[in-house]
């Protein structure tokens, strides 16, 4: 997986504290979070240690091409 575009995006529930994101190139570009958001793909991102795992971004309160809201998928 490659992340060298750096886009970010915010956890959902980190509200308190942002938790920053880093988005993969694959779904980094606002038309590639904008199909993601309407199918509901589940995709990498890298957390702030570097660790990956799998995110949903929230359709509800994002917008492509701006720091997406991110929902962890499965239990944290």
């Amino acid at each position: 997986m490659t992340y060298s575009l750096s886009v970010k995006g915010v956890r959902a529930d980190s509200a308190q504290q942002p938790q920053t994101l880093t988005l993969s190139d694959d779904n980094a570009r606002a038309a590639s979070q904008q199909l993601a958001m309407r199918l509901g793909t589940q995709f990498l991102c890298k957390g702030p240690d570097g660790a990956e795992r799998y995110y949903q971004i929230d359709a509800e309160r994002s917008i492509p091409g701006y720091a997406p809201i991110l929902l962890p998928v499965g239990s944290s």
